[in-house]
Order: C-alpha cells, then structure tokens, then sequence
C-alpha cells in the first residue's frame, strides 16, 4: 500500500515515465493502469488522483512523446521551408523509432495537448510561407503528420515493438524473402518491384515520401 509520502513523491509526469518505460521494455501490450501502479509502487487507485482512466493515461503518452521532437526546427525564414520541415518530420520519425511501443497509441488516442497545437500551428505558418494559401497550408500539415504517423507505424507493426528495432538491411531481407513467394504468374508486378517492396520500411522509403509530398506541396503554392 502507497503511504502518503509515496504519494508526494510522484506525479503526472513520474507516472507518464513510467509508463513510457514500460512501453520501451515491453511492447505495446506492457502498458496498463496496473501495470504502471505496479512500476510505481502503489495502488491502481492511487493513479486516479493524475490520470483520470487509461484514456487519459495513453493520451498523456501520446502528448509526452510528440514533445520529444524539437519544434523549433520548423522555424527559420521562408525560403527554407522544406529544409525546416524535412529535419522536423525526421526528428519526430526518430523520437517514435525510439519509442515504438507507444506508435500505436497515436492511431488510438487523440492528439489534442499542447505540444500538439503547437506542432499544428508550427507546420501551418511553415507551409504558409511556402506561399499554400491557409486551406492547403492546413491541410498540408495533416497530409505531413499522417505520413511520418503512418511510415513509422508500419515499420514498428512487423517487429515486437521494442527498441531498438531490428537493423533496417535484416527487415529488408525478411520482407525479400517473405515476397519471394508469390506467384509471378498471378502477381507480375509484384514479382518485378519485389526488391524495391522489401525496401518500403527504410529510411530511403520515407526519404522518397517525404520528398514526393513536398514537392506536390509546392506545386500548391500560391504564385
């Protein structure tokens, strides 16, 4: 049982490291109230008094991780826009890598603390002063977070979940090998792209994404 003096020694925060480091030893399926009681040294109960259920608990998760991201990096004058935002949705692929047993919180818990307005509002005013009119600037900004969001949680889906995650050139080989069983007769076109398809969750995939989207945003520009 937590006595008093437990209970003064953690909060909000504590309790949010601790589930993010039951997150990283164990996967996905390791967070629970709990568990996190469990890590901390009290009571279920005790929890309450800081996150109000494990809604509230994954959303803190969330909130906490898409902070580890320098913001700032999206910050700089106009004509470095897709500079800014490249090395910011890099910096956030890099916190969820190292992190991917909370990647799946995001596709569950909504993104709506702080951190998140700001990463919003940052994304927004940087693609605005590529020349998007505000709509596509908004609209931009989801199209960026749902890519590095959804990148990431491919990659973690064929793993444990745990960092760090297997070598990229060992991923690579296992999705070779797993292709090289369809039917070139029934597939040809997968049969052809098979050596790039395996390549899909690498850096070199995402860099390709990211860089295709920018330059679609930019064709959006206002001349």
């Amino acid at each position: 049982m937590a006595t008093s003096a437990t209970r003064r020694n953690f909060d909000v925060e504590r309790v949010v490291d601790a589930a993010l480091d039951l997150l990283d030893r164990g996967g996905p399926a390791a967070l629970s109230v709990r568990a996190v009681a469990a890590e901390l040294g009290v009571r279920p109960n005790a929890l309450y008094t800081y996150v109000a259920d494990r809604a509230a608990l994954e959303r803190a998760v969330v909130e906490r991780v898409l902070g580890e991201a320098d913001v700032d990096l999206l910050d700089g004058s106009p004509a470095t826009w897709r500079r800014r935002i490249t090395a910011y949705a890099g910096a956030l692929r890099a916190v969820l890598l190292a992190h991917p047993g909370a990647v799946g919180l995001f596709m569950t818990a909504p993104m709506d603390g702080p951190s998140a307005l700001v990463v919003g509002e940052r994304l927004i005013a940087a693609l605005a002063s590529a020349g998007l009119s505000a709509e596509d600037a908004s609209r931009g900004a989801y199209l960026l977070i749902v890519h590095v969001l959804g990148s990431v949680a491919l990659e973690v889906a064929e793993t444990e979940g745990r960092p760090p995650l297997p070598p990229e050139a060992e991923r690579v080989a296992a999705r070779r090998e797993a292709l090289s069983s369809a039917d070139p007769a029934a597939f040809p076109w997968t049969a052809r792209t098979a050596d790039t398809a395996a390549t899909w969750v690498t850096t070199t995939q995402y860099d390709w994404d990211l860089a295709t989207l920018l330059h679609g945003l930019a064709g959006r520009a206002q001349t």
